[in-house]
């Protein structure tokens, strides 16, 4: 990796955990301002499909059942060869887990499933020492997986020009909320009631 890609990786991180520090000052009036803000939040109500995927253990999933009504999940689009925000995702997913409700599921959908097979997901895991088992990195059919993307909005035609948002569901609830940007204020979602 090229020292500036390092750079501007390193950067969005620290940006990311010193807006957290920011958020947690922010009431309850604040936080309904940001998520309507429509430049910084959408939300969906949707039903995941029933789609067969595969996780970087090699183990087979329903899509449906990994984001079942009791259960919070924050999930994401990526690919592991992204040379740019993909990897700010992750390691901004990994600064707040320990924010959020106990067992939420971390979900890492990639948009580029030729290449992201479950063992390349595999050592994307490794790398990034992603080890919870409330962690799924995952791989499918392709037009599937397009699919998806059109519905959340996130497909742009080209990997290289995705989607960088976190989308947040909240147990006993089908509405999932997209998050532009101010990841820090995920934990926040949560304790919202």
């Amino acid at each position: 990796m090229s020292k500036h890609l390092i750079f501007l990786v390193l950067l969005t991180y620290s940006l990311n955990l010193s807006a957290f520090e920011n958020a947690k000052q922010f009431n309850s009036v604040d936080l309904d301002y940001v998520l309507s803000n429509s430049s910084r939040a959408n939300t969906f109500s949707f039903s995941f499909p029933e789609m067969n995927v595969l996780d970087h253990r090699n183990q087979s999933k329903q899509l449906s059942e990994l984001f079942d009504k009791d259960k919070n999940v924050v999930f994401a689009f990526f690919f592991t060869h992204c040379v740019s925000i993909c990897t700010t995702v992750t390691l901004s997913l990994k600064s707040i887990q320990h924010r959020l409700p106990e067992n939420t599921q971390m979900v890492m959908i990639s948009i580029d499933p030729e290449t992201d097979t479950p063992d390349i997901l595999s050592n994307y895991a490794k790398t990034h020492r992603i080890e919870d088992p409330n962690w799924f990195l995952l791989t499918g059919n392709k037009k599937q997986i397009i699919d998806l993307q059109k519905k959340f909005e996130a497909y742009r035609g080209n990997k290289m020009n995705h989607n960088t948002s976190l989308f947040v569901k909240k147990s006993s609830s089908e509405k999932i909320i997209e998050i532009k940007s101010d990841f820090s204020l995920i934990p926040q979602i949560f304790n919202k009631s």
